[in-house]
């Protein structure tokens, strides 16, 4: 049986990501057929360090990190970069709350610049930023 606390860390997120009703967001893929841009595709990556010293004495961990990397897709540079202006106001110093852990503040981890993907024949500008979260028990 799983305690569920790497899924409610990450549900916690993508739950203030949709508190924008005007901001599309997908879980790890877009569906097909795509919908229209603008909208955020948010990968999760979640970390139990091992050497964190708020691992408790007993060597159980007891630290998470998640990293959500936020691709923020639009049909113009300008566009990617208002959907990345809506993810920071939902996210950026932010505490979200989740049962049984201590969470902190989220953070802006990394930013990068729109780039260009002209891969299925159509312009699409992805600018990707990538948030960080601690939590412990």
């Amino acid at each position: 049986m799983t305690d569920l606390l790497d899924q409610n860390l990450v549900d916690a997120v993508l739950t203030l990501l949709t508190n924008d009703t005007g901001l599309t967001v997908f879980d790890g893929v877009v569906p097909t057929p795509t919908p229209p841009r603008p909208y955020v595709l948010v990968y999760t990556h979640l970390d139990r360090p091992s050497e964190d010293p708020d691992n408790s004495l007993n060597g159980k961990s007891g630290v998470w990190v998640p990293r959500f990397i936020c691709h923020c897709v639009g049909n113009t540079a300008a566009a990617a970069r208002g959907v990345a202006e809506r993810v920071r106001t939902q996210l950026l110093d932010v505490r979200p709350v989740v049962a049984g852990l201590a969470t902190g503040l989220l953070r802006l981890e990394q930013s990068l610049p729109p780039a260009r993907d002209e891969s299925t024949g159509v312009l699409v500008m992805d600018a990707v930023v990538v948030y960080r979260l601690r939590a412990t028990s």
